[in-house]
């Protein structure tokens, strides 16, 4: 939370130097854009990191980048956007990688707490859906194609899971009198759903759920 509080302040120290002259009457008509950027996920500790370090293999790292293409309306009053990311995440411990493979489609719906013409702050709630895969293998192996029997062959470990978040989150758009548009989104997920990992392939023992374990999240959107 002192991140988003810093955000605030910064906010209106810039509102502090802009020009009487340079306020106007924001148009009736909602606006639509279609937007790209990067975000950045800090990740609580998940609990399958403790099963992974007992086994001495690397663990699921807690800051990925994610990028993600969407859409934002901005109203009068109103505006919301709604994005779908990606990620992609490698982590190495000896001769042990893991890839972590994540999307997220993350829903924001803000009121506007000012809207000028050059600069809007805008707070709300963001809501979002995120399934994830970890491969676990180890380095430097071959496949016999002439013997494909997998049990014959090198295996990995491959489980998946799948989180809804929800939480506040308030955006700072800059620039909005110029063509492109600059947005500063942060936020913080809940982790309501169990999280629970599982697997395509087999039955899985012993698994652990990441329910509780919540995310900060802070991004650069360009409009």
């Amino acid at each position: 939370m002192r991140n988003l509080n810093v955000l605030i302040a910064l906010f209106f120290v810039s509102c502090s130097f802009a020009q009487e002259t340079e306020v106007a009457k924001t148009s009736e008509k909602s606006k639509f854009y279609f937007t790209y950027g990067i975000n950045a996920q800090i990740q609580d500790d998940l609990n399958i990191n403790t099963k992974l370090e007992d086994a001495g293999l690397p663990t699921i790292k807690s800051f990925t980048p994610e990028l993600f293409i969407g859409m934002t309306v901005f109203g009068k009053k109103y505006s919301g956007d709604l994005d779908f990311g990606f990620l992609n995440s490698k982590n190495e411990e000896g001769s042990n990688e893991n890839r972590y493979i994540g999307f997220t489609t993350r829903l924001r719906v803000h009121y506007n707490v000012i809207n000028k013409t050059k600069v809007a702050f805008t707070s709300g709630l963001n809501l979002s859906y995120s399934t994830g895969e970890l491969i676990v293998y180890t380095k430097n192996n071959s496949i016999d194609l002439n013997d494909l029997n997998p049990i014959n062959n090198v295996g990995n470990l491959s489980v998946k899971n799948s989180m809804f978040y929800v939480g506040p989150s308030a955006s700072l758009y800059l620039f909005n009198d110029k063509s492109t548009k600059i947005r500063l989104n942060v936020g913080y997920e809940f982790a309501f759903t169990n999280g629970k990992w599982k697997s395509d392939y087999a039955d899985v023992n012993n698994t652990v759920k990441e329910q509780g374990n919540n995310r900060f999240v802070f991004g650069l959107t360009i409009l």
